[in-house]
């Protein structure tokens, strides 16, 4: 199979992949509702105008949902890319373990 470019549905999971805010966010959401603040508190660094927004941008991404008094929680799909990025961090341990024990051998 000879592949020129990447399907849209790849280039669009690496743009959520790739946005910092939006892999912490969707990191540290559940399937049960919490609060803004809550969540705020567990997203460090993130000021307030940006987490609203990033928020709105992964709602109609359909990956979370919202109420009207500002309770969040992941979506079905939001769950899967959420497995999705949890797959990346333990791949990228691994690799980075690796890469650790093999240049301690090389010194």
């Amino acid at each position: 199979m000879v592949m020129r470019d990447l399907n849209m549905g790849t280039k669009a999971g690496l743009a959520v992949i790739s946005d910092k805010w939006s892999a912490l966010i969707l990191l540290n959401l559940t399937g049960d509702y919490q609060g803004f603040m809550t969540l705020r508190e567990s997203v460090r660094g993130i000021g307030t105008f940006k987490l609203l927004i990033k928020l709105a941008t992964l709602t109609r991404l359909g990956l979370v949902a919202d109420t009207s008094d500002y309770q969040y929680k992941l979506t079905l799909d939001g769950q899967y890319f959420q497995q999705v990025l949890l797959n990346l961090d333990g791949w990228g341990d691994r690799q980075l373990r690796q890469t650790t024990r093999l240049s301690l051998t090389n010194h």
